[in-house]
């Protein structure tokens, strides 16, 4: 996995971008009539160190070649292994698109029964990552707190991972008839769902709103209802950043200085 390449993928930090330098990945591995493992990296966005003696080529991301790769996880190995696939590469790890490139080039071949391979360093590295992100995903299906701004429901997070592709199908089943907006302030990306409608996903900062000036009844309501049945002398703090770590907070009404009623 440490091995000098001979050619680096560079391409944008998105799931659509590294799968589309996986794609290409394999287009080039099947030019290599001596390929070894190691030879082809991916560098996701602009924080890397690029090899001075290694081809580069800067990856356009295309939807389709990306489709095109999910596609083939779900056909040549297992629906499992797209699910897996699809969680690690929500996690931050610079390394994941090499990661999951391993994944396949072994998964391809082998089927359904590379996931029963613990022995593999790219197979256990894939299901940490997934296991990682899936955890957080959990999490952020109790911790995500809803403004109404009138027309749509508003909420802020700043997961560690990328969430929102995670946590969709859950926001839908669990408000249909609503329209609301999760935004991740840290990758400035937007989920939005529309009543009865589809879900989908906006990037940009057009949805950073000052939530500042936003007072609701219930979210004072809440809030006070929060202290209020807090007993004093079972306080532990230990236990409540085991629960909830401080890290999930920032966005948590109830957590935050609120005027009484």
């Amino acid at each position: 996995m440490n091995k000098c390449p001979s050619l680096i993928l560079q391409c944008e930090d998105s799931l659509e971008g590294i799968l589309t330098a996986i794609y290409d990945a394999f287009v080039e591995k099947n030019k290599m009539p001596d390929f070894q493992d190691g030879d082809i990296r991916i560098a996701i966005g602009e924080n890397h160190t690029l090899s001075l003696f290694a081809r580069q080529i800067e990856v356009v991301t295309d939807l389709d070649k990306a489709q095109k790769t999910l596609f083939s996880i779900q056909k040549k190995i297992s629906y499992l292994a797209y699910k897996r696939v699809l969680s690690a590469l929500c996690h931050y790890d610079l390394e994941r698109g090499n990661v999951v490139l391993g994944f396949l080039i072994k998964g391809f071949p082998m089927g359904a029964k590379v996931l029963e391979d613990m022995a593999d360093a790219y197979v256990m590295r894939v299901i940490e990552l997934s296991r990682k992100v899936d955890n957080e995903s959990h999490l952020f299906c109790g911790f995500v707190r809803f403004f109404d701004l009138g027309k749509f429901l508003y909420s802020e997070i700043e997961p560690k991972c990328h969430v929102l592709p995670q946590i969709m199908e859950h926001f839908a089943d669990r408000y249909p008839n609503e329209h609301y907006v999760i935004y991740d302030k840290k990758r400035h990306v937007a989920l939005i769902h529309l009543a009865f409608g589809d879900s989908f996903f906006v990037s940009g900062d057009q949805w950073n709103i000052d939530l500042s000036k936003h007072e609701d009844y219930f979210e004072r309501l809440w809030s006070q209802y929060f202290k209020t049945i807090a007993i004093e002398e079972r306080y532990n703090p230990r236990c409540q950043n085991n629960l909830v770590p401080k890290w999930y907070r920032k966005n948590m009404v109830e957590f935050q200085e609120q005027s009484s009623l």
